[in-house]
């Protein structure tokens, strides 16, 4: 049986790995030749670059202002969308909302 596992250095996943049902000594020789926190089997929404604090693999932080949810087990913006029923994007530099339009591509003439 095959089973994704975390390789997991500063609380950073550093790499993800599939072995077919390993053994406690090969798991333990990748994790000091890695010099690793942990080597735990995850599944297959953890990311590389994402984090794990010892409880919860967390994805990649999409921005530096974004904060955890400790309920959702995400990352949320610091502040809500003004509108549900507009679309926007998250400009970092400005921390705010912007409204987006998204409609069909137009074929330039």
């Amino acid at each position: 049986m095959e089973i994704n596992y975390a390789f997991i250095k500063d609380g950073e996943v550093i790499n993800i790995a599939v072995f077919d049902d390993p053994s406690d000594t090969l798991l333990e020789i990748f994790k000091q030749e890695y010099s690793l926190d942990y080597l735990i089997p995850t599944d297959s929404k953890t990311q590389i670059g994402g984090t794990y604090d010892g409880t919860v693999f967390w994805k990649i932080k999409p921005f530096p202002s974004w904060i955890k949810n400790e309920v959702t087990k995400d990352w949320v913006p610091p502040i809500e969308p003004p509108d549900k029923d507009k679309t926007y994007i998250w400009n970092e530099d400005i921390l705010a909302w912007e409204e987006t339009q998204i409609g069909p591509a137009v074929e330039p003439e």
